[in-house]
């Protein structure tokens, strides 16, 4: 079950997963990495569920990791491995989660609170929310696992920008680098981040699970195998794609089943 450092709730055919240390900005340690990985796992169980909203309490997303664990936990290459295995648990979890995720981003999203929003499939940020991994100020490197997933999404210009310069900068940055995906003025985050997970909830989610396997394949350098091309075809015989036809031609709203 999630730690109460990570809550997680459901409403209706949506569930809103949150990072609660908020007296820390929810500065992320081993235990939160942890329960992450555990919520994730309870949540893909949910057959009910349809969306995943990601969150922090207190008015942040997260104000990166814990610097009082470090010593303890990550003070030869060996803990420091171990450890980045336990964080990595989390991050995959989250990246490959079968519905979609939407990151609701207000407050500090730093370090390793940027690297749990940029694994969300959509981001939604308040427009005075700030974001950096200004880890040159302590000497950390951070490693080729959760690197490489970064550099996928934001090009290698924007990570050393961040690397580099050690800067915080502000949600129009992060929106010009596709870090986030809208930006909303603070009073209307909420409302943003409702209507976009209630309109993705109200969608097939064999075609929302397809999409999500399908865009991340096309990130792999490999060719298509034709069982892939088949596979992306073979969509047609789901009972969701018979629902939505018929939906449609019935002038009606369509009753997805996820099948």
């Amino acid at each position: 079950m999630p730690t109460d450092l990570v809550r997680l709730e459901r409403r209706e055919t949506i569930a809103t997963l949150s990072l609660n240390r908020p007296e820390k900005r929810n500065a992320l340690n081993i235990e939160m990495w942890r329960g992450l990985t555990d919520a994730l796992d309870q949540a893909a169980r949910d057959a009910d569920l349809r969306c995943l909203i990601v969150t922090g309490a207190g008015g942040h997303f997260a104000a990166g990791a814990d610097m009082a664990e470090f010593a303890a936990q990550r003070g030869t290459p060996d803990a420091a491995q171990a450890y980045g295995e336990i964080m990595l648990d989390a991050l995959w979890a989250l990246r490959a989660f079968p519905l979609p995720t939407v990151a609701r981003i207000e407050g500090n999203c730093l370090g390793g609170g940027l690297e749990i929003a940029a694994m969300c499939d959509l981001r939604i940020a308040a427009s005075d929310a700030k974001f950096g991994i200004p880890i040159q100020r302590v000497g950390i490197t951070m490693p080729y696992p959760e690197l490489s997933a970064l550099v996928d999404l934001l090009g290698r210009a924007t990570m050393l920008e961040m690397f580099l310069s050690g800067d915080i900068f502000d949600a129009d940055w992060a929106a010009r680098r596709n870090l986030v995906t809208r930006t909303v003025a603070p009073a209307d985050l909420d409302a943003a981040v409702t209507d976009l997970a209630t309109k993705i909830a109200s969608g097939s989610p064999q075609s929302h699970r397809n999409h999500k396997k399908f865009t991340l394949r096309c990130l792999e350098k490999r060719p298509l195998e034709a069982g892939e091309i088949a596979e992306s075809y073979a969509a047609v015989e789901g009972a969701d794609y018979r629902e939505g036809i018929a939906a449609f031609l019935e002038k009606r709203r369509p009753q997805f089943t996820g099948t």
